[in-house]
């Protein structure tokens, strides 16, 4: 299976705005669990966060069962530093890493935790961002404190 993220769209099928039951349905064979406004598939490695009944967030890690592609990059198969910078490119702004979390505001584009111990693909030789992740403008505002 291969996910592609678009900014203010979706990963894969899975697109911002989406029901709650639209996910269920489109994933039923992958849940996890779920938490609240969360639910997880694919053993936990895609968390899907929802506002009012509505997709709101998409986080996903490296797991065996996809691939994940921004801009025909594997984003879990490629150095952190440079998916950093392939995703501040299409940004209006500049931007500079930070290892722990980063979130690019024009695409509301996420990242979390850059470290060799998710470099699953490569034997831990390179750093990988644990998750990437996509959100609405009202994710955004939320975690900025707005």
């Amino acid at each position: 299976m291969e996910f592609l993220i678009k900014p203010n769209d979706g990963i894969g099928a899975i697109k911002l705005g989406m029901s709650r039951e639209q996910v269920k349905k489109l994933l039923a064979d992958h849940f996890s669990s779920t938490d609240n406004t969360i639910d997880f598939y694919f053993d936990n490695s895609l968390q899907i966060e929802f506002e009012n009944g509505l997709v709101d967030f998409i986080g996903i890690s490296q797991n065996d069962a996809y691939k994940v592609s921004y801009e025909n990059t594997d984003v879990f198969d490629v150095d952190g530093a440079i998916l950093f910078n392939s995703i501040a490119s299409n940004e209006t702004e500049n931007h500079t890493l930070n290892e722990s979390e980063y979130i690019f505001p024009d695409q509301v584009v996420t990242l979390w935790d850059l470290d060799t111990q998710y470099d699953y693909l490569g034997n831990h030789k390179r750093n990988i961002w644990a998750q990437v992740g996509i959100g609405t403008k009202s994710y955004l505002q939320m975690v900025n404190g707005l």
